[in-house]
């Protein structure tokens, strides 16, 4: 039977070869060229609970700490090691692309409520790009040329990126910001930011004075390995 390998984080291809974690955990490190996987045998899939998902980040902590650059995996991510291999292999370039993109970089993770008033706004607003869409696509019409798609997705990414209240803290904090996503789920606005790891410090202090400034109840924690910044 083939192995089992439970993938943590694809690294580039430096360090040890094996690798012994603080909670006693024997790691190893496969390479394919310029890039490596570092992983566990495993019999199952760990299973998802507190103490798991406790130990599953205390490990990308600890790698983030011995690589310069990773893409952690996501939690419970079991493979054979041929399939995994092959992996490696056919999306190589993309994954030295993901690693440089990341180098030397960490997230950090702001948390904005959104207030019931601006939501209801938002999905409003979202309701009706969704209709004005599906009634484009019954029509059978299509973007008359490929500047207006593209006009239109950065329409999109700009609406996305939309927090109210933000853009004061944006701006204080925009120096040290090499990448931003955002997402909005259950009334909270999350603004992920990718910045050096020598940084993080001044990026909090920063962050929090101009959301004092601001009177925005914003909520950063950090550093963390960059999670919502690796390839899927």
């Amino acid at each position: 039977m083939p192995r089992a390998l439970n993938v943590y984080a694809i690294v580039r291809a430096e360090g040890p070869a094996s690798i012994k974690t603080r909670s006693g955990h024997r790691l190893k490190r496969l390479t394919w060229g310029p890039v490596a996987a570092v992983v566990r045998e495993v019999t199952r899939p760990p299973v998802a609970s507190p103490a798991q998902l406790r130990l599953y980040e205390r490990h990308m902590r600890e790698l983030a700490e011995r690589f310069s650059a990773l893409l952690p995996a996501r939690f419970a991510t079991v493979i054979p090691a041929d399939e995994l291999m092959v992996i490696l292999s056919s999306r190589r370039q993309e994954f030295q692309r993901a690693l440089s993109h990341v180098r030397g970089k960490s997230q950090m993770t702001v948390r904005v409520p959104v207030a019931p008033a601006v939501r209801q706004t938002s999905v409003g607003a979202g309701a009706k790009q969704t209709s004005r869409r599906d009634a484009s696509a019954a029509g059978g019409t299509i973007a008359a040329s490929g500047r207006d798609y593209l006009r239109a997705r950065a329409r999109e990414a700009a609406e996305q990126r939309q927090v109210p209240g933000f853009e004061p803290v944006r701006a204080a904090v925009a120096r040290w910001v090499r990448d931003e996503r955002v997402e909005h789920r259950g009334g909270v606005s999350t603004i992920y930011h990718l910045v050096p790891r020598a940084s993080s410090e001044r990026y909090r202090q920063a962050l929090q004075e101009a959301a004092a400034a601001a009177a925005l109840p914003a909520v950063v924690t950090g550093p963390w390995p960059p999670y919502a910044f690796a390839a899927e």
